[in-house]
C-alpha cells in the first residue's frame, strides 16, 4: 500500500525521548525496522525496547552523538548493516536554548548550531551513499518559529533551525536526479523538553510566550506528536509522498496560515 511504511527501514536521530522518541514509537506499530540513536542512552535503550515488545516492527538503540561525524558514521553503517539498508532518515535530534537576543552567549550559538544545523547536515551526507542506489526519504525536524515570525528568547534556536530549512531545500532539488526527496517539517507539539524549559521562563516571559504560540493558534493547543504529528512524519516516509520533495511542512494548528 502507498502509505504505509510497514517494513520501511528509518533511521532517526533524537530517538530517545520528545518527537524522536515518540515518533520511533508511532514508526514501530506501524511494522517499521528503525534504529533510533541518541546520546540518552537510559531512555533510549527502554524505549527501543518497549516498542519492540509491543511490535510488530523494531527498534534497535545506539548511541550517537550528531555533532561527531565519526559517530555518525559508524551509526550509519551499523543501521545500513543490521536493518539491510536504509530507506528513511528522520533527523530529529536537537537543542533548544532560550535566551534574550542581545545576551545569547556565543557558546550557545555555536551549540545550537552544531546539533540543530550541522548534525542534520553531517547525517545527510552521511546517508546519501546508502540511498543514492534506491532512492528514498529524509525527514527533517525544524521548528515553528524557523520560518515565520518567532517567539522571545528563542533567536538562536530559530536561525538554526531556519538553516535547517535552507539545507532541506537546496538538498531535495540536488539529490531528487537519484530519486532521494527531502522535506522539512515545522511542528508546534507539547514536549516534556519544551515544559522544562517554559518552567525556568520568568512569569514575565513565560506569559508573552504562552499568548505568541497557543494564543494565536487556530487550533487552541499545542499538538500531540503521536496523533498530529507521526502520521504526517509516516506519510513523507511512505511511498504515497513520491511527488512531494523540497517542501516545508507546517504541522503546527495554524500558527503560521500559508500567504
Amino acid at each position: 500500500m502507498p502509505f504505509s511504511i510497514e517494513g520501511k527501514r528509518i533511521l532517526v536521530t533524537g530517538g530517545a525521548r520528545g518527537v524522536g522518541g515518540e515518533s520511533t514509537r508511532y514508526f514501530a506499530r506501524q511494522g517499521a525496522l528503525v534504529v533510533a540513536c541518541d546520546i540518552r542512552d537510559e531512555e533510549g535503550t527502554k524505549l527501543a525496547e518497549e516498542a519492540t515488545d509491543l511490535g510488530p516492527g523494531k527498534v534497535i538503540f545506539r548511541h550517537t552523538d550528531v555533532t561527531n561525524l565519526d559517530e555518525i558514521k559508524a551509526t550509519v553503517d551499523f543501521a545500513v548493516a543490521e536493518l539491510g539498508g536504509l530507506d528513511a532518515v528522520v533527523n530529529s535530534a536537537g537543542l533548544p536554548i532560550m535566551s534574550h537576543a542581545e545576551v545569547t552567549p556565543e557558546e550557545e550559538w555555536d551549540r545550537q548550531f552544531s546539533i540543530n544545523t550541522k548534525g542534520t547536515a553531517l547525517m545527510c551526507e552521511t546517508v546519501f551513499p546508502h540511498l543514492k542506489e534506491r532512492g528514498g526519504s529524509i525527514v527533517n525536524i525544524a521548528a515553528g518559529g524557523a520560518l515565520k515570525d518567532a517567539p522571545i528568547l528563542s533567536s538562536s534556536y530559530s536561525a538554526s533551525k531556519g538553516a535547517v530549512l535552507s539545507f532541506t531545500r537546496t538538498i531535495g532539488l540536488e539529490w531528487a536526479k537519484y530519486g532521494i526527496r527531502c522535506n522539512a517539517v515545522n511542528p508546534v507539539v507539547a514536549t516534556t523538553l519544551g515544559d522544562e524549559i517554559r518552567a525556568k521562563m520568568s512569569p514575565e516571559d513565560a506569559k508573552i510566550y504562552g499568548g505568541m504560540i497557543e494564543g494565536r493558534m487556530s487550533s487552541g493547543r499545542k499538538g500531540d506528536i503521536e496523533t498530529d504529528l507521526a502520521p504526517v512524519l509516516e506519510f513523507l516516509i511512505s511511498d504515497g509522498s513520491k511527488f512531494i520533495n523540497s517542501q516545508i511542512i507546517a504541522v503546527d494548528g495554524g500558527l503560521n496560515p500559508s500567504r
